[in-house]
């Protein structure tokens, strides 16, 4: 690569100059002779931010990240993670002036047209304002020409039931099966039957870069693999039981385990996670789910050793974070030595309620 030409930081004329303002940004700095190897790996797992253009400093080229890589991602290369004044990447059109160019709707409801969408692999889910009813097809033709989808589904009810089912429809398209990869991770599932939410995307790639050597781990609501898989490819447990009671969503667990090589690591569970035998088995339990996930935290006591590490997601109304995820936690653990080690929101779920997680280590009386 002509690393000359790549780092081109003028605004062509043609392109309104405030998009090439610069941000700081998480970087990743690394010796020219290996920058195009790294950009290569952090591409592959689609942490590279294109919309900030690449830079020199000296001998070293600073890559733009949209998150922290694995460190196992990166092998024995030698880069720095840093805060950079990136320039913006110039952009001569966005995606929506397309759509809204070309969308056979009456002028006055283009507005309407939603500017985000979900995408996996070359799945695309959409949410419609009401007034756009009579014209779905129309609509679903101008955002699979524009984006290059195959299939184009309509959120109408976000999700639902005890198995976080979405509610959608078919606007286009008859193949709902999407290929979707994120952080070097492949994920396959019926996206018109499974949820994937993309908010949780940091607690994944966390997960990627979570220290677990040797240690035997649980996951309590495995779904497709959302935790199970990034431990398994990037760190080196002796062994992780993913345990999914959904059947739909453990047909795709199996087929995602050895999508990503990783059999002899992973071994996949269909049923209900309160039946799992055994106690003081595991080093670390992973409890993704939310809702009504304090009613398995008993069991998930039962099978952790102790100074084991539980990773506790749920629900909260904002004026109980994170005092109630904590409370809950220790008045389950009856006794025990209870450490929070780390508490976060990780995204809104709903007006005034938020997902959050609380990682603990529980110390058992001897």
């Amino acid at each position: 690569m002509v690393f000359g030409r790549l780092f081109e930081m003028r605004c062509p004329r043609s392109v309104n100059r405030l998009a090439c303002i610069a941000n700081d940004v998480l970087g990743a700095k690394v010796k020219k002779d290996a920058a195009e190897r790294v950009r290569k790996k952090l591409a592959s797992a689609g942490l590279v931010d294109k919309s900030h253009v690449i830079v020199e400093d000296g001998e070293f080229v600073i890559i733009p990240l949209l998150n922290r890589p694995p460190v196992s991602l990166l092998g024995d290369a030698d880069v720095e993670m840093v805060e950079h004044r990136f320039p913006r990447r110039p952009f001569r059109t966005n995606p929506i002036d397309d759509i809204q160019q070309i969308a056979k709707v009456p002028d006055d409801l283009k507005p309407l047209l939603p500017s985000k969408w979900e995408l996996f692999g070359d799945i695309l889910v959409i949410r419609l304002d009401s007034a756009l009813d009579g014209y779905e097809q129309e609509v679903a033709g101008a955002y699979a020409s524009v984006i290059g989808t195959k299939t184009v589904l309509r959120d109408v009810g976000g999700i639902a039931g005890e198995h976080r089912k979405p509610v959608v429809r078919k606007l286009l398209g008859t193949d709902t099966v999407a290929l979707h990869k994120e952080n070097g991770i492949v994920y396959k599932f019926d996206a018109a039957e499974i949820m994937f939410s993309s908010g949780n995307m940091e607690e994944r790639i966390r997960m990627a870069g979570l220290r677990c050597d040797d240690e035997v781990i649980i996951d309590m609501f495995a779904g497709i693999g959302y935790f199970s898989l990034p431990l398994a490819v990037y760190q080196k447990p002796a062994k992780i039981v993913a345990c999914e009671i959904n059947p739909i969503a453990y047909s795709y667990l199996v087929e995602n385990i050895r999508l990503n090589r990783v059999s002899r690591i992973v071994e996949a569970v269909h049923g209900d996670n309160r039946d799992l035998k055994g106690e003081a088995v595991a080093d670390r339990i992973i409890m993704g789910y939310v809702k009504t996930t304090h009613e398995h935290l008993p069991y998930a006591l039962r099978l952790l050793r102790s100074g084991g590490v539980i990773h506790y997601h749920e629900t909260c109304p904002n004026e109980l974070l994170l005092k109630r995820p904590i409370q809950r936690l220790i008045d389950s653990a009856k006794g025990c030595e209870v450490t929070v080690l780390r508490s976060k929101e990780i995204k809104s779920y709903a007006p005034g309620v938020s997902h959050v997680v609380v990682d603990a280590r529980i110390v058992k009386p001897s």
